[in-house]
This record gives structure tokens, C-alpha cells and sequence, in this order.
């Protein structure tokens, strides 16, 4: 420890940075950053339920030596938050997380659909398909709630701004028919944000409307409007926050406004909302947000568009912003463009998020054990040089009985004594040797394996005692990883990495299938020897001279019956 290091921040420290979380499905833009002019956070999220690699390793049933389906993950922890953002501008909380309440949709800033098409927790509306009714955790194990996804399609920095593209179909229930669920964020200006929810609905689609809602757990929201346009508003401190909303169609419907409370046992009371709610058309709407600080001066807001493309004009006190977004998938069109005064922005469709798929490792059972091959050796060198200064303390023998209690050995202080007297002697061995202190140690570490290994086998029989159909599924989290390995044949092979790589031969179920095959052979072999016997007997051997001959083959053809009785 140097006490006069001086500590220096990273060289682009202070600097806004785009960063996207593959496996995650969140971008994040301003973070690690001190609250400030120019300083604004954005962040948005729609990915897989568990993670990318989670959610990947589930559905296309990779280690499936190790992997049992969801049983083995838990995303209960999440929120029904596809397609959900936050904003900042300046530091001042705008758009914030509900923060960790119950798992309603409603509770993020999020997108509900009516009328519902299944049991919903707030009828006739319908949220995404891993909302809880009736628990704290989320629905992450079976049905749809299993297959919940979204995507980020697009995060891109372009001079000075930003543009963040995600889909959200796969959150909601297929029955609802929608196509498409496209939210849209373009970051204008520090204090200027931009966000289009684009719907596409099926043919014969039941949906009707669409319900946002948009949070605030420090302050609450007021109602406003500006010739006709509806919005709503926060004050933090001497500064104020708006947003404003208009459909395709020139529509603006009013807001709802209130703060929602939690139950009991959450750490938080509750949060503070908006409820936009606006009616849907087949096959395409277009919703348009903006939310700006007080440092903007929006003057005239306003929404065009067919069934390619949405057109926003946006005109405030220093720019005029005219924004072009290609909401269709066409390849030969970019997917945003901005012209802010004289300076075009385009965003590619070509730089787009494209996911690699990732491949499963090959023989990754034998390649953990190699790797753990490699490990085990230091952990127990580690082991020994710890137990060696443990004996030369004074605390020495409450230590050593603190370690043999936690391996469930019960020994007096005179068996610690013995245990530890070869050590001390250091002698020579066998051989002319000289004996190793570290070496003749006690392996506690195998000892306490030992004693959670029989712990794990205890409870894993207590699982099946008392729930019999659960013994198949989630109880074999309780067998040792090296109970699946016994009575495999083991060869060796060469590996890419390492020297050596265990390679199993056989799988239980080829060995019990061997067995049998066997098993038939012999019985078949047995059943020929015993007529052939028997047709020798009587052609050749009637009349035979010698009773000694008689009575041996007749003891042969007595254990060979044997034999067929008890195959």
C-alpha cells in the first residue's frame, strides 16, 4: 500500500460512451458519468428471459449432461421490462425504473394491449407473458412465459447522437396477433429525446389498443397541454421536465396521471406514473414521444406518415430537427435520418446488432474434468501450506478441532496430537526420502467434500420420499457431479488445448442395452447346445458301452437345463 498515489480517473473520463450488453439485451449511453449539464443518462432493454446465453442454452438443449431445462437457472429475479427504457437528461430523473416491486407490467415502462386474450392480471388489459398474478417472482418455467424474448435490433452513435432500435413481439401473447412490436429511441440532444413505438398487427388480430406507461419513483407527474397536444410533466428542484405524444393520425389522448403503492414486503413504497393509452389500426400505428429538460424550448411537434415511413418535424428555440424513420425493413434504406439545420445524420441499416451464434464446446464434460485436473493440485498445495503455519500458532489445536468438527469427525485432543506427530518428527521416509511436512497433513478439504457429498445423496432421498414425481426432476441438482461418471470406460484422446482429454465411451442407457443383447445371445447358444446334446444322446450314445459315458453326458445336459431355467 503506497499512501501517496494520488488517484487519476481513466483519460476519457467525463465522456458519454455508447455500450451495448449483448447477452444481456441492454444499451446503456452516459453511464459511469457525474450528474450534470450535458450529462445524460439513456438506457433501454429488450433481450432474452435468463440472458442470451442462459435462455440459448435452454431452448436448444445444450449441456444436457449438466442442463435440465429452466430447472436449472433462476429468472425470477426479472421484470416484465421488454422494450422498457429510462432517461436523464441533465441528471434529473425524467423516466426512472419502478425499481424492484411486483412483477406487473405496468410497473415498467412498458406497453400493455387490450382486450385481453387469456387470464390477465388486470383485466381487459394484457401484459407480457412472464407477468405474475398471484407471486413475487416472475413466470420464467413453462408455456410461453418459457419462450419470452425480445431483441435489440440497433445501437448506434452517430455525431453526437443517438439512435436505439429494439423488438418486443416475442414478450406478449401470440394469441393478441401482433406482428410487430418496434420501439424507437433517437437522442437528439442531451435534453431532447425521441421515442416511436411502431405496431404492426396480423390479419384477423383481436387487438384494439395499446396502454404505455411511463415512471417516476421521486416525483410525481402533472397533467399539460400545448394546442391540443396532451402531455405531462415533473419539477425537480428549479428545473422542469416534459413529454408530449401524438399517434400517426394527428391524435393526442389525454393522460393518466397517479402513484401506484406496493404491498407489503417490498423495500419500496411505490412509484409514480403516466398511462398513455391510444386506439390501434390494421395493419400499422405509430405512436411519437418526446421528452425534453428545461434547457429546450420545443415549439411545434408534429407526425406524418404511411406505410414505409413515419416523418417528425420537431422545431424548438436553437434547431429545427426533421427525423425520417424507415420503420418497414427495407435493405436499400437506412433505418433513421436526421436534418438538423444544414447537418445530415444517417443511421445504416447495415450497422445494425447482429447476433454470432455461439457454439457449444465439444466434449465439455472432459474438458471442465481436465481443467479440474489441472486445479485441484494447487487448491491442495494451498491447503497444506495453510494448515503448516496453522501449526506453528498457539491457537493450533482449537483450530485443528474447528476443522475436524466442520468434516463431521468427532476427535480428542490427544488423536489431533497423533495426527500431527509424523510432522514434527522430519525424518526421513521410506527409501531414504526425507518426509514433507505439507505432505503429511490431512486432506480436510476431501474430508469436508466427503461429508457434503453424502449431505447432497441424504437429500436427494428425502426429496424422493416425500414427492416421488419431483425424484426425476429437480432433484438431480443433488447428484455429484462425479456420481454421473462412474462406471463409464474412460480412453484418452488428444485435445486442442490440453494434453490430455477424457473422452467417455458409453452412456448408461448403451450399457444396459449391451447387457441385454448378451444376455439373448447366451440364452440362444444355450437352447442349440442343449438339443444337439440331446440328438447325440439318443442317435449315438443309447447304446453306449461305458455307463461312465453315459452318466457325464447326462450331467452336462442336466447343468446345461439348469443353465436355460434360470436365464
Amino acid at each position: 500500500y503506497d499512501a501517496s498515489l494520488q488517484p487519476t480517473p481513466p483519460p476519457d473520463y467525463g465522456t458519454l460512451h455508447l455500450h451495448y450488453f449483448e447477452d444481456w439485451g441492454v444499451v446503456t449511453y452516459g453511464s459511469a458519468v457525474p450528474a450534470g449539464r450535458n450529462r445524460t443518462f439513456l438506457s433501454f432493454k429488450s433481450g432474452k428471459l435468463g440472458g442470451r446465453a442462459i435462455f440459448d442454452i435452454v431452448h436448444q438443449n445444450k449441456y444436457k449432461d449438466w442442463i435440465k431445462g429452466w430447472r436449472n437457472f433462476n429468472a425470477g429475479h426479472e421484470h416484465p421490462d421488454q422494450n422498457s427504457f429510462t432517461f436523464t437528461p441533465n441528471g434529473v430523473p425524467f423516466i426512472t425504473e419502478a425499481l424492484y416491486g411486483p412483477k406487473y407490467t405496468s410497473l415498467n415502462n412498458a406497453v400493455m394491449f387490450g382486450p385481453a386474450v387469456s387470464e390477465s392480471c388486470f383485466a381487459p388489459w394484457e401484459g407480457q407473458v412472464t407477468e405474475a398474478c398471484n407471486s413475487k417472482w416472475l413466470k420464467y418455467k413453462h408455456g410461453q412465459a418459457a419462450d419470452c424474448q425480445g431483441q435489440v435490433e440497433a445501437a448506434l452513435e452517430r455525431q453526437g447522437m443517438v439512435f436505439i432500435r429494439g423488438e418486443g413481439q416475442g414478450a406478449y401473447n401470440p394469441e393478441l396477433k401482433i406482428k410487430s412490436f418496434q420501439r424507437n429511441l433517437l437522442l437528439l440532444h442531451p435534453e431532447l429525446l425521441l421515442m416511436v413505438d411502431h405496431i404492426q398487427l396480423h390479419s384477423g388480430s383481436p387487438t384494439r389498443s395499446m396502454s404505455a406507461f411511463f415512471h417516476n419513483t421521486d416525483m410525481p407527474f402533472q397533467k399539460t397541454q400545448v394546442d391540443g397536444v396532451h402531455g405531462a410533466l415533473i419539477t425537480h428542484r428549479n428545473e422542469t421536465s416534459k413529454m408530449f405524444w401524438l399517434d400517426d393520425a394527428g391524435g393526442s389522448e389525454m393522460g393518466t396521471v397517479g402513484y401506484r403503492s406496493y404491498p407489503r414486503g417490498y423495500p419500496y413504497n411505490g412509484s409514480n406514473y403516466v398511462n398513455v393509452t391510444m386506439p390501434l389500426r390494421y395493419p400499422t400505428s405509430r405512436v411519437a414521444y418526446i421528452f425534453f429538460g428545461s434547457g429546450v424550448d420545443v415549439q411545434s411537434f408534429s407526425v406524418h406518415g404511411d406505410s414505409e415511413t413515419l416523418d417528425i418535424y420537431l422545431s424548438t428555440g436553437d434547431h429545427t430537427y426533421t427525423i425520417y424513420l424507415f420503420t418497414d425493413a427495407v435493405p436499400t434504406k437506412p433505418m433513421a435520418m436526421v436534418l438538423m439545420d444544414q447537418k445530415k445524420v444517417v443511421f445504416e441499416r447495415t450497422a445494425g446488432t447482429n447476433e454470432q451464434p455461439l457454439e457449444e464446446v465439444e466434449e465439455y464434460v472432459n474438458v471442465v474434468e481436465d481443467n479440474l485436473q489441472h486445479v485441484k493440485p494447487v487448491f491442495q498445495q494451498l491447503e497444506r501450506h495453510i494448515l503448516s503455519r496453522v501449526l506453528n500458532t498457539d491457537s493450533f489445536h482449537k483450530t485443528g478441532e474447528r476443522l475436524l468438527k466442520s468434516s463431521d469427525k468427532r476427535k480428542t485432543f490427544e488423536k489431533i496430537e497423533k495426527m500431527f506427530s509424523l510432522s514434527k518428527k522430519q525424518g526421513k521416509g521410506k527409501g531414504g526420502k526425507k518426509v514433507s511436512f505439507s505432505d503429511s497433513l490431512p486432506d480436510i478439504f476431501a474430508q469436508i467434500e466427503v461429508r457434503e457429498k453424502k449431505e447432497r445423496q441424504r437429500t436427494m432421498k428425502r426429496v424422493y420420499e416425500e414427492v416421488p414425481e419431483e425424484a426425476n426432476g429437480d432433484s438431480r441438482a443433488f447428484i455429484d457431479y462425479s456420481d454421473l461418471r462412474k462406471g463409464k470406460k474412460v480412453g484418452f484422446v488428444k485435445g486442442r488445448k490440453f494434453k490430455e482429454v477424457r473422452v467417455g465411451a458409453t452412456a448408461e442407457s448403451d450399457d444396459m442395452f449391451n447387457a441385454t443383447s448378451y444376455i439373448r445371445l447366451f440364452l440362444i447358444l444355450n437352447i442349440a447346445t442343449f438339443f444337439v446334446l440331446l440328438a447325440v444322446l439318443l442317435t449315438r450314445f443309447q447304446r453306449a458301452q461305458s455307463l461312465h459315458t453315459q452318466r457325464c453326458l447326462y450331467c452336462v445336459l442336466l447343468i446345461d437345463g439348469f443353465i436355460l431355467l434360470c436365464l
